[in-house]
């Protein structure tokens, strides 16, 4: 049943994100948080807005920027965060969330695994802030 495999691997993935925004924003105790990364070649630069809806959901805004790029310059990420289950899903990356339906109309159809596809690559850019020697 390979359904199960991509909801296991996507609750994997999610599960994993809510671990670094955690570790990000100190247990999620910073509501916001702008850091830069300035070495030599690259030129970053990344605001989290975290913002509580509830005691067991809340909303995270992620910019990235790559200040160095004309195409392509920011990345947004809405995200939901689940602290009950200690998930956070991208809800919408750049203004285009995913299908909700199998079935939705839309003007400009997106892939089968778009919902895929943003969590990984807000895994991506997560590792990248972890891992790049970003700072306050």
């Amino acid at each position: 049943m390979p359904e199960y495999k991509k909801t296991n691997h996507h609750l994997a993935v999610c599960s994993a994100n809510y671990l670094r925004l955690k570790k990000l924003l100190a247990s999620f105790s910073k509501y916001a948080l702008k850091l830069r990364n300035n070495d030599e070649k690259k030129y970053f630069r990344a605001e989290l807005e975290y913002a509580e809806v509830s005691k067991h959901t809340a909303e995270l805004r992620l910019n990235f920027s790559n200040l160095e790029s004309k195409l392509l310059h920011t990345f947004s990420f809405d995200c939901n965060i689940y602290h009950d289950v200690e998930l956070v899903e991208v809800a919408s990356f750049n203004g285009y969330a995913p299908n909700k339906f199998p079935f939705q109309f839309e003007r400009y159809p997106k892939s089968s695994d778009e919902k895929s596809q943003q969590n990984r690559f807000f895994t991506e850019v997560l590792d990248m802030i972890l891992t790049g020697g970003f700072y306050e």
